[in-house]
């Protein structure tokens, strides 16, 4: 093919390159290394929390299966 041609065949064929961008990679994408606590608090990735959550408790206990007040509830 002349040089001309070529050129034309190639922008033409070549497009879709230019038409829509790659994502960019996430912040800190490329380090690997393990990052430090403070750093890790610093990136929100730990949230501190000083309250510790409240432990749900059940309305009835649950009824265990070789106790003696299992035996006597069941006749």
């Amino acid at each position: 093919l002349p040089e001309a041609e070529r050129r034309k065949k190639l922008s033409s064929c070549s497009r879709h390159r230019f038409r829509y961008l790659p994502p960019s990679t996430p912040e800190n994408f490329w380090e690997v290394g393990f990052p430090s606590t403070q750093t890790c608090v610093e990136r929100g990735y730990i949230k501190e929390d000083n309250q510790p959550d409240q432990r749900l408790r059940r309305s009835r206990p649950y009824l265990a299966t070789f106790s003696p007040m299992a035996k006597k509830s069941q006749k």
